[in-house]
Parts: C-alpha cells; structure tokens; sequence
C-alpha cells in the first residue's frame, strides 16, 4: 500500500527581474492608502459632529417644548 497515486513534481519559482516600475506603483499605493486613512478618519468627525449637532438640536426643541 505504499504505491503512490499521483506522482507530483515540484519546480522551483523563479520570480523575475523587478521591473522599474514596480517600485513607483508601491509608492503611488502606499500615497493613496494614506489619503484613504485620512478621509475615513475625515469621515468619522463630519458624523461625530453631525451627531453631535443634531443631538443638541433634539434638546433645544425638547427645553422649547417643555416651556409650551
């Protein structure tokens, strides 16, 4: 029972040459996933204050309402 079924060969990778560009596309990636973080993070504080904005708008009419 050692027979083996499917007999496998292994060929080693050999990546090629890095091309020239390949270094200026990682720094174009690494440039825009900073704008990215940068807008999310933007993002997060127009709804925070927006929350925030709409929250204080709920209790000035809540103060208005309870004086009626």
């Amino acid at each position: 029972m050692r027979e083996k079924i499917v007999k496998l060969t292994v060929t080693p990778r050999g990546d090629g040459p890095v091309r020239g560009e390949d270094p200026w596309h990682a720094q174009i990636g690494a440039r825009l996933s900073g704008i990215e973080r940068l807008l999310r993070r933007l993002e997060w504080q127009v709804w925070g204050l927006a929350c925030g904005a709409s929250g204080l708008l709920v209790l000035e009419i809540l103060r208005h309402l309870a004086r009626v």
